[in-house]
């Protein structure tokens, strides 16, 4: 039976890889846990494009990364947040509102890996920099207005 992993089973399989496994361990063990699922073709081809998608993202990124750094260089993004009335901002914001605010304005795809904040989020009305790398050669520096 071929499957795809949920999650790590050692010396078995990593997460999202896509194996065959003989019926009676996948069935009474791996399903069971949901250590893994039974994959198809339909699922089958889905992972597939997906994985052809995160490729061509890479690749493109790699491609361009001086393009794209030298577009987002000492550039700002504005958010603007609620506050209560003693200054306190509801929510914070993390990387993936830095991401889709990229996208949003440059049509540029980043993922999460790429951001370097010197905190984990940010929680203040404040001008704060952030970082964008690509590559060990290629970094960017980006300021966040929050307001």
């Amino acid at each position: 039976m071929k499957v795809v992993f949920l999650q790590l089973v050692p010396n078995v399989g990593h997460i999202w890889d896509i194996k065959e496994i003989s019926d009676s361990y996948a069935r009474n063990f791996l399903i069971p846990k949901g250590l893994a699922k039974k994959l198809d073709e339909k699922e089958e081809e889905k992972l597939k494009q997906e994985e052809k998608k995160k490729e061509e993202n890479r690749r493109n990124l790699v491609e361009n990364r001086h393009k794209i750094i030298e577009t987002l260089n000492l550039k700002q993004l504005h958010f603007k947040v609620k506050i209560a009335e003693n200054w306190k901002m509801f929510g914070w914001i993390w990387e993936h509102d830095i991401i889709d605010k990229i996208f949003k304005d440059f049509k540029i795809k980043l993922e999460k890996k790429h951001i370097d904040m010197p905190d984990w989020h940010i929680k203040k009305i404040w001008k704060k920099d952030i970082f964008i790398k690509l590559s060990s050669d290629s970094m960017a520096k980006i300021t966040i207005i929050v307001e």
